[in-house]
């Protein structure tokens, strides 16, 4: 079956209405979830993939980010476009924005009452409670979302500023939840820059699986609102890549002070950080019209990588099956595609319906018959296809 394309358009996230069509936009769903290690609700907002609803059988890869009512609408709008198009960067993902009550208690993984100025500030009272926070993601906020979607057991955490800080803690203590790791100019001079000793006794005592870590920051100016004589953020990215073992990968960036500034940087180097962490997910004009089975091999690498099968959309493989069949006329690269989408997709009807197209077209009636029915046995609704099968029996 041909797919026709359409434009979705990404807006805000509360209910709106455009002229006369008086239709909702929603990218997502924001609700509470009851916490009984932090004892009290919490927040929580879900953005599911564009073809999520449109199939019962993928799952998917889960982004958490921290500041969730903050950098959901923005983050999502990302992963949407990243995602999309032609050549898509990163793979299609569930996203999950988680709120804080206090940020300071659920972001800070030691108790100080030493603020950024160097001073004591009566407000860090409640810091050092990011162990319970990170308890509260382990046992009761990732159990939810397994349970209640088609996830894949890939986890991406994201933090920026303060909330930098547990997504490094999760890593030092909690290293089996999360397969990457995404902090953006992060707290380094917390607590006497805790981190960094965090950092150098766990990468001396790990030994498990392979993980990513992408790490940003922006050069700092003496005599601003921000006076700071060392990035220390950026000293601690050093040190990351003066120590880190062959397990953990490091990928980073520093922008110039001209380019962005603390409070420019996050959509940015969160997109410069995605692409990092999905490195070799995009596919280039030779491998997609010169020889596609250069994909195969890509994604083939990649999935070694990241420790789980990695595809390309299946509506997207489809497209360059029809491209090579109907408009480009080169059979031999149609059927690489349309056959790519049966081995990824075995469950989907409208993968081997393509197929069972090409062959028709092809004239292999036999072929296509058997493929028409193991399209109509996966989706016994769909007439067109007992139509076709009747034609081509008869």
């Amino acid at each position: 079956m041909k797919i026709l394309f359409t434009i979705l358009l990404i807006t805000i996230f509360s209910n709106l209405s455009y002229g006369q069509s008086n239709k909702d936009i929603i990218i997502g769903k924001r609700f509470a979830i009851k916490s009984e290690i932090l004892n009290s609700d919490r927040e929580i907002s879900i953005y599911l993939p564009n073809s999520y609803n449109n199939n019962d059988y993928v799952n998917y890869p889960v982004l958490y980010i921290l500041d969730g009512r903050k950098f959901f609408h923005p983050f999502t709008g990302a992963v949407s476009q990243m995602s999309s198009d032609a050549s898509p960067q990163i793979p299609e993902m569930i996203v999950v924005g988680i709120t804080s009550l206090d940020r300071v208690k659920d972001s800070s993984p030691t108790k100080s009452m030493i603020g950024y100025s160097g001073k004591e500030e009566k407000g860090l009272e409640v810091s050092g409670g990011a162990n319970d926070f990170i308890k509260f993601i382990e046992k009761e906020l990732i159990p939810y979302i397994d349970s209640t979607y088609r996830t894949n057991n890939y986890r991406i955490f994201s933090g920026y500023s303060f909330t930098g800080l547990p997504i490094l803690h999760a890593l030092f203590t909690k290293p089996e939840l999360f397969n990457s790791y995404l902090v953006i100019d992060f707290s380094a001079w917390w607590d006497n820059e805790v981190s960094l000793k965090n950092l150098e006794k766990f990468f001396k005592e790990y030994n498990g699986t392979y993980k990513d870590v992408y790490i940003a920051t922006v050069d700092r100016v003496e005599n601003t609102v921000y006076p700071e004589k060392a990035n220390l953020t950026w000293r601690f990215i050093q040190k990351f890549e003066q120590l880190h073992p062959y397990n953990i990968g490091l990928g980073y960036k520093k922008y110039g002070y001209k380019e962005e500034n603390h409070h420019t940087m996050p959509l940015v180097s969160f997109m410069d950080g995605m692409k990092y962490l999905f490195r070799g997910h995009m596919i280039n004009y030779d491998e997609m019209y010169t020889n596609p089975t250069l994909i195969k091999k890509r994604f083939d690498k990649l999935s070694d990588r990241l420790g789980y099968k990695v595809f390309l959309r299946e509506e997207l493989v489809n497209y360059y099956g029809y491209q090579f069949l109907y408009t480009l006329k080169d059979l031999g690269k149609a059927f690489f595609y349309f056959k790519y989408n049966t081995e990824n997709y075995p469950s989907s009807s409208n993968a081997w319906d393509s197929l069972a197209e090409f062959y028709m077209l092809k004239g292999d009636k036999e072929k296509a018959i058997e493929y028409y029915e193991k399209a109509l046995e996966l989706n016994t609704k769909n007439t067109g296809i007992k139509k076709r099968l009747e034609e081509l029996k008869n």
